[in-house]
């Protein structure tokens, strides 16, 4: 870990400036709540979502409104109530998802899905904690975080996680929608009251996490991973605290959240005719196997088939 003066004297004067630390909390919150309503909007392709996702949006405009570091801690959690809400209602009944707005913010896992997005927001807790260190950051001064009143916080940590917490919540929405983790890769333990993952559901999960930090996204005209994204983010961070650069902002790069399962391409497979199939060159083993498909929780088009599809007016794959 890199100690550099310049850069920890910036970041402490910048925590210490209530100015300045407000404009970096709202910073951060706005990125959040930016990938937030995007997850919302990617789910409402599949799902009915477009009243949970309208009330998101509308918890969202009074961030601009906040005058303090707390009232904009106030509507990010406005913000989480609708789109935990709307995340749970979707999952099968028997995942028990009762969201994460508890006293612990559910840290004790009362169910299998907040085990997943527990493991999965450590996964994240060690990207973000690479590239803070990397740069030389001081990971106990936070900005929309208390400050560490105690060894083990690091605030900092705490708070760039918040702009990339979408990469966990939609692994795990996509493992429990196609069946990668599922009720019984979990148990639950009657000694702490938690679930946990058997070994081979963590491994597969772990394994699907890395791809997805691994995934490219265009970023000032080059592609890059995401984990290589927050190490870029922090870079810039540092230079807008020693007035090297006049602004920050952690909406960019802004993922593109596609569904090739969405509820217009399942109803247009539903509904072809036998024109129009034979039209498409699409034979009637490979209809009976989409239609099957279609009406499954999940499903992916792929190669030859998902160009086919595509010909059908006002579908997208």
């Amino acid at each position: 870990m890199p100690v550099k003066a310049d850069l920890r004297a910036a970041q402490l004067d910048a925590c210490s400036d209530p100015r300045m630390k407000l404009a970096i909390a709202k910073t951060l919150v706005e990125a959040k709540i930016a990938r937030s309503i995007q997850v919302l909007e990617w789910l409402a392709e599949r799902y009915d979502l477009s009243r949970e996702v309208l009330l998101a949006k509308r918890e969202a405009l009074k961030l601009r409104q906040a005058r303090t570091v707390i009232a904009v801690r106030s509507v990010e959690g406005r913000v989480a109530v609708k789109y935990w809400e709307a995340y749970g209602k979707v999952l099968p009944e028997a995942l028990d998802f009762q969201g994460r707005m508890t006293t612990s913010h559910q840290n004790n896992a009362t169910d299998p899905v907040n085990a997943a997005l527990n493991y999965g927001y450590g996964f994240l807790e060690g990207e973000v904690r690479r590239a803070i260190n990397t740069l030389g950051f001081e990971p106990a001064v936070g900005f929309l975080h208390d400050t560490s009143d105690y060894q083990t916080k690091q605030s900092l940590v705490y708070d760039i996680q918040e702009p990339f917490r979408w990469l966990v919540d939609l692994t795990a929405m996509q493992a429990f929608e196609s069946g990668s983790l599922d009720v019984p890769n979990f148990h639950f333990t009657g000694d702490d009251y938690r679930y946990r993952f058997d070994a081979e559901a963590k491994t597969r999960f772990l394994n699907l996490l890395r791809e997805r930090f691994n995934s490219g996204v265009t970023y000032k005209g080059r592609v890059v991973k995401w984990d290589t994204v927050m190490e870029l983010k922090m870079n810039e961070f540092g230079r807008y605290l020693t007035e090297k650069a006049s602004a920050l902002d952690f909406t960019e790069p802004a993922p593109k959240l596609k569904r090739n399962d969405n509820r217009e391409l399942r109803t247009a497979i539903l509904s072809l005719t036998p024109s129009q199939t034979k039209k498409l060159n699409i034979r009637k083993s490979s209809l009976h196997y989409l239609r099957k498909r279609a009406m499954s929780d999940s499903f992916r088009i792929y190669g030859k088939t998902a160009r086919k599809l595509e010909q059908i007016p006002s579908v997208e794959v």
